[in-house]
C-alpha cells in the first residue's frame, strides 16, 4: 500500500544553544503505513552559537533526511514551508538581584510617566476645583477624590492588561499581548524575508 507522511511545520520554536532539535520537536506528523517514531527522532538541526540569534530550517532539508529512512515514502505538506528556530542561552531563572533591579526600574519609569501627566495637565487643580463644585469649600487636599482616583487608576490598569500577577482575568487578549504578537510577526516575516536571500543548500544526496 502507498505510503504518505503529512506534514505541519510550526511557524517558530524556542530552543537552546547547543541542542539537538529532531522533526518531532518542529512539526507535526501523521501518516498512512509509516511507522512515524524513527522520522521524529531525525535529527534536523544542531544549535549553535554561530547560528545567532534566529535560524530556519526549510521543508526542502528535511524530505532528504526522511527518505534515508525509507525512500517509499510520498509527502503532503500542511501550512508554512519554513520553521523558525529562535536560539537561547541557558540563563538561570533564579536571579533574584536581575528581577529586583528589573522591578524597580519599571516601577520608577511608570511612576515618574504618571506624576508628569497629572502635573502637566493640572490634575490636583482640578480635583480642587471639583471638590469645590461639589461641596462648596476649598481644599488644598482634597483627599476625598485623590484617594478613590489613586485606587481607579490601578485598577483600571490591571484591567486593561487583563493581568493581576500570573492571573488572567479573562481569555480575551490585552492590548499589550496584541502589540507584542504584531511584534512577533513582523519579526518572523523579517526573518523568512532575509533567509530566502541567501544562497540556497544543497539537498543533492547523491554526493
Amino acid at each position: 500500500m502507498k505510503k504518505v507522511l503529512y506534514i505541519k511545520l510550526l511557524n517558530r520554536i524556542v530552543v537552546q544553544v547547543g541542542k539537538q532539535v529532531h522533526l518531532g520537536e518542529i512539526a507535526r506528523l501523521q501518516g498512512t503505513n509509516i511507522n512515524l517514531e524513527p522520522i521524529r527522532n531525525i535529527i534536523v538541526h544542531e544549535s549553535k552559537k554561530e547560528d545567532g540569534t534566529h535560524t530556519v530550517i526549510d521543508i526542502l532539508e528535511i524530505l532528504p533526511l526522511i527518505q534515508k529512512i525509507d525512500p517509499d515514502i510520498s509527502f503532503e505538506l500542511i501550512g508554512v514551508s519554513m520553521c523558525i528556530l529562535e536560539l537561547e542561552n541557558a540563563v538561570s531563572k533564579s536571579n533574584f538581584i536581575l528581577f529586583c533591579f528589573v522591578w524597580i526600574l519599571l516601577f520608577s519609569g511608570s511612576s515618574l510617566a504618571i506624576i508628569y501627566f497629572h502635573e502637566d495637565v493640572s490634575m490636583q487643580q482640578v480635583q480642587q476645583r471639583i471638590y469645590y463644585m461639589i461641596t462648596g469649600e476649598y481644599n488644598f487636599k482634597p483627599l476625598l477624590l485623590q484617594v478613590p482616583y489613586s485606587f481607579g487608576l490601578g485598577i483600571g490598569m490591571i484591567l486593561f492588561f487583563n493581568q493581576w500577577f500570573k492571573t488572567r482575568l479573562n481569555e480575551e487578549p490585552s492590548p499589550l499581548e496584541v502589540e507584542m504578537f504584531q511584534y512577533q510577526r513582523s519579526m518572523d516575516e523579517y526573518v523568512l524575508v532575509n533567509e530566502n536571500k541567501k544562497p540556497t543548500k544543497s539537498v543533492n544526496t547523491d554526493d
